[in-house]
């Protein structure tokens, strides 16, 4: 029915929290109707399997509110269609006046009063239709119910062009009905013809004929309720002809029975009371049939203010009824399953909650025994680097200076022994050779241990370390630094990862690489330092990164993680070299 679908308030989207809602309790009917999880499986599968069961049942009902709005939606079409179709083809003119006065829309029956086609009325002022002995009352009313908002009647003389006399040309006279529209600040106006016969004709003829085109079934009742006219969608809905509903009352329509005792008299009541009724009435067809009418009742005053016509508009809700209560049926069938299940839901939800926590402790305690195997790595590589530095310490201290004492003593010995005892000078000559490579070699070990030139700062320690590396391997090698004013923001932890991380990644290229020129890059910029040292060798391949016995890498991006940064490997390239990147935040280093 046009009016109902027009009236009718949008349909309320599911809240997220009810959808899921909604789908978990359908999954858990699922499980009493005989659909379980996989036999045999964990939490976490178990777990899965409901999350995807539940995302589906989502989908499924989300889909089904589509369908529903989108034929919500397709209904409003039809009823606006309808109501532009009713509005068009209106027994009384509908104009639309803007607050100047001028008409902005207007219907077949306005441009029959006004006399021109109503295409033509848009654009023009209302007032050049009106006598001009009436044009002055036309707008002191009109600036009125602009200023107070309230409706208002007004009875005034249209223009007619054939009385040009003392009269200003008045012809037929028009009854205005005028609303206001504060938002749009704009007239709605129905125009009535009160002057002419042939013109009240006229409009009854279209309202029979807009009537009998109606999908909605009509029916008009006099003042003792007995029917006086119907529609033809009335005798296609009941099944009775005109000629057997006139002059009877609507009960014999009724399904005895089928209301609670004073439902009838109630509606009728609240009509007479309030000047309309909406409900559904169960009735009969004429072969028995039963239905189920959605009705809208409206009553007519006359003149004086008594009722004069009962009509009421229905329409076939059936089928829309029973799928209501199939609806309402199975809500409530399906609550009962959910309450069925929810001991049995609790329960598992109560193991899968102690699994949780139990999973979360594990994940806690685990996480912690990481964490102080990263101190304990930390901790190693600080106490190594101390004993380092003390051996080498110690080996200078203790070993280099008997060494040195040695040798001075040897080489007394060789000055004595030179012209007199030419034998004994020999193997004097050749015990200091001997002494002169045990220092040479101890002066090495010292260098691997701790080499003195890092108490002389990182940038010497990089720069021995680039040119130990061209000696020993007779690789070119590129050292790329910042300038000496941005090593002051490098602390001694940092230092000594740099030079230890340079060293063993010099040893790889050296060892593993075949390469023939490495690049060495420092770069510290906003608090953050980058040290790459890349060479233009065969790569390392993923394969030889998981060998058990290479912890160079390891031990590297464990330097590297204790200082709150990281290490990356760009990714391998057969015969592309191998490039090494550390990134350190400085601030928090």
């Amino acid at each position: 029915m046009a009016r109902r679908d027009l009236k009718r308030s949008p349909r309320q989207p599911l809240a997220a929290d009810q959808l899921r809602e909604a789908a978990e309790q359908a999954v858990a009917a699922m499980a009493s109707s005989g659909v379980q999880a996989p036999p045999g499986a964990d939490s976490d599968a178990l777990r899965h399997w409901h999350e995807l069961q539940v995302s589906q049942i989502e989908l499924d009902m989300q889909t089904l509110a589509l369908a529903e709005l989108q034929s919500e939606r397709d209904e409003a079409e039809e009823g606006r269609e309808r109501y532009a179709v009713l509005y068009d083809q209106a027994p009384v003119g509908y104009l639309s006046l803007d607050a100047e006065g001028g008409i902005t829309r207007a219907n077949v029956a306005a441009g029959e009063l006004l006399g021109l086609p109503r295409d033509a009325l848009p654009g023009r002022r209302f007032e050049q239709f009106v006598a001009a002995s009436a044009q002055a009352v036309l707008r002191r009313f009109l600036a009125g119910v602009l200023e107070h908002g309230q409706r208002g009647t007004l009875e005034l003389p249209l223009f007619d062009p054939r009385k040009p006399g003392n009269g200003g040309g008045e012809g037929r006279q028009v009854h205005l009905d005028v609303n206001l529209d504060p938002g749009a600040r704009k007239f709605r106006v129905i125009l009535t013809d009160i002057g002419s016969d042939r013109a009240r004709e006229a409009a009854r003829q279209r309202a029979f004929q807009v009537l009998d085109h109606m999908g909605e079934g009509v029916l008009v009742c006099d003042a003792n309720c007995d029917i006086v006219a119907v529609n033809r969608a009335f005798t296609a809905i009941t099944g009775y002809a005109v000629e057997e509903a006139l002059g009877r009352n609507p009960r014999f329509l009724g399904h005895p029975g089928a209301h609670a005792p004073g439902y009838h008299a109630d509606a009728m009541q609240r009509l007479r009371t309030e000047g309309k009724w909406e409900g559904d009435v169960h009735n009969r067809r004429r072969d028995g049939t039963p239905w189920v009418a959605s009705m809208s009742l409206t009553v007519i005053h006359d003149e004086q203010g008594a009722i004069s016509r009962y009509i009421g508009v229905f329409s076939d809700v059936t089928a829309r009824r029973r799928a209501d209560a199939d609806l309402l049926a199975l809500s409530r069938d399906l609550d009962a399953r959910v309450a069925a299940r929810t001991a049995e839901l609790t329960a598992a939800n109560r193991l899968l909650t102690m699994e949780i926590a139990e999973r979360k402790r594990t994940e806690a305690a685990l996480f912690q025994s990481r964490e102080q195997l990263r101190k304990l790595a930390a901790h190693l590589e600080s106490v190594k680097e101390e004993e380092r530095k003390r051996i080498a310490r110690d080996v200078h201290d203790e070993l280099g200076q008997n060494l040195l004492a040695l040798r001075i003593d040897i080489s007394l010995l060789a000055v004595r022994t030179g012209s007199r005892h030419p034998r004994l000078h020999r193997r004097t000559q050749c015990a200091l050779d001997h002494v002169d490579a045990t220092i040479r070699s101890v002066r090495g070990i010292m260098n691997d241990l701790r080499p003195a030139v890092l108490d002389l700062g990182l940038q010497a320690a990089l720069e021995w370390q680039a040119a130990e590396f061209r000696k020993r391997s007779g690789i070119a090698c590129d050292l790329s630094l910042p300038p000496e004013a941005e090593f002051a923001a490098i602390g001694p932890e940092v230092e000594i990862v740099l030079f230890r991380s340079l060293q063993e990644a010099l040893t790889n290229v050296r060892r593993h690489a075949k390469a023939t020129h490495v690049a060495i890059a420092l770069t510290v910029r906003e608090g953050r330092l980058t040290f790459t040292v890349a060479d233009n060798g065969i790569g390392l391949a993923p394969e030889g990164r998981a060998k058990s016995d290479s912890f160079g890498l390891i031990g590297m991006a464990q330097r590297v993680q204790a200082l709150g940064g990281h290490l990356e490997v760009a990714p391998y390239l057969a015969g592309g070299g191998c490039r090494l990147t550390l990134c350190i935040d400085l601030v928090w280093s």
